[in-house]
């Protein structure tokens, strides 16, 4: 992950309802034994909207890595989806990226995970605090100030 990038988890409400029930963490990269989307109609949602970049050993990328992104891995045997993570490049505009994702990630009934564990729906408006708070926004923002910040532990590193 570039400094520059806020990092966040697509996860199915199901496993966070499940989690919660069963005090499950929400990192595992397995999910799908809770809630299960074929590979193949997510890789075509992603399609629509931003080109694949790189794959490999059951998973797929789509954009830069160093602009915003989505990595998907997936269970092979079963061809459904195991995990999504995806970053936002706040360098610059990150809707024409985050709209078309956030409108599959609602009809598919997921939720956002930031870097700082809020978790929250997937609109737009509730992106604000999380990217506020964001080690990439500082870093953005003023860069050697970030850097100073950092060396002197004002400033912590994510996850």
């Amino acid at each position: 992950m570039a400094i520059w990038q806020a990092d966040y988890n697509a996860i199915p409400r199901s496993f966070y309802e499940y989690s919660k029930s069963n005090q499950v963490d929400l990192y595992p990269h397995d999910w799908s034994n809770i809630f299960c989307i074929d590979k193949d109609f997510f890789f075509d949602k992603l399609d629509t909207f931003i080109e694949r970049s790189w794959g490999m050993n059951q998973f797929q990328s789509w954009g830069p890595s160093d602009k915003s992104d989505i990595g998907v891995t997936y269970n092979l045997d079963k061809n459904v989806i195991v995990h999504i993570r995806f970053r936002l490049d706040l360098r610059g505009d990150i809707h024409s990226f985050l709209i078309p994702f956030l409108a599959i990630c609602r009809e598919l009934d997921f939720l956002i995970l930031d870097q700082n564990d809020n978790l929250f729906e997937p609109q737009i408006n509730n992106f604000r605090e999380s990217i506020e708070n964001s080690n990439a926004l500082k870093f953005v923002t003023d860069p050697m100030k970030f850097l100073e910040d950092f060396s002197n532990g004002k400033i912590k590193p994510e996850d």
